[in-house]
């Protein structure tokens, strides 16, 4: 590994992490392996590089996603297809959520460190972690079952639509009634839920309570 923390950077994910990727159908963009279904859902690595980084530090994270084109549809309006990030996946995860060890984790290479023990404990958790997680998922089936499992998006009302309108109404009144039970104290989240039920056709017993 070469001394300059950026060039160990772009050596560790292109050089190092990268081949495995390639040999799978992912495809490299910038500091993201990316692959991409035309049934309409996609599996990404993102490296996360932190905004205070300087010549003598850099950290950065590893961030994991599963992707929808019909909850990218329904979160933005629109969808980025084979260019999605990570920010409209699904399913987002810190490498630490995987691991069990930080749901924060950061990597970190110094101008004084031992770089290469970074590199190869990366190694390590890609190999016994991420590359079983990504592997584990084969169809826009699977991604559904993760959430009817248990899992829920940064933004529970898009999921709830994404469920109902994939044909999971059973799992999405589920949720819905979870998340209509616990918003009692947010009014416009609230509000936002009635609106999708409506929209939805929901029935009334589950959403059409009293103002106050």
């Amino acid at each position: 590994m070469t001394s300059d923390l950026t060039a160990t950077f772009n050596e560790l994910v292109k050089d190092v992490l990268w081949p495995a990727f390639k040999k799978l159908g992912y495809k490299k963009s910038g500091n993201n392996f990316r692959y991409f279904d035309a049934d309409g859902w996609g599996k990404i690595v993102q490296f996360q590089k932190a905004s205070y980084n300087s010549a003598t530090e850099l950290s950065f994270a590893v961030n994991v996603g599963l992707y929808l084109l019909d909850y990218d549809y329904y979160l933005c309006g629109e969808t980025s297809g084979r260019t999605f990030g990570e920010p409209a996946c699904v399913v987002r995860k810190r490498i630490g959520t995987l691991t069990g060890t930080s749901g924060s984790q950061w990597f970190e290479l110094t101008d004084k460190a031992d770089n290469n023990l970074v590199v190869s404990n990366l190694k390590d958790e890609f190999t016994h972690y991420i590359h079983p997680y990504l592997a584990a998922v084969k169809s826009k089936a699977d991604i559904y079952a993760i959430l009817l499992a248990g899992h829920l998006a940064d933004f529970p009302s898009i999921q709830i639509q994404t469920l109902f309108q994939a044909g999971y109404q059973v799992g999405a009144l589920q949720l819905f009634s979870t998340e209509f039970a616990q918003s009692s104290s947010n009014k416009h989240y609230r509000a936002t839920l009635r609106s999708l039920a409506a929209e939805l056709g929901l029935p009334a017993a589950l959403w059409a309570e009293e103002e106050s």
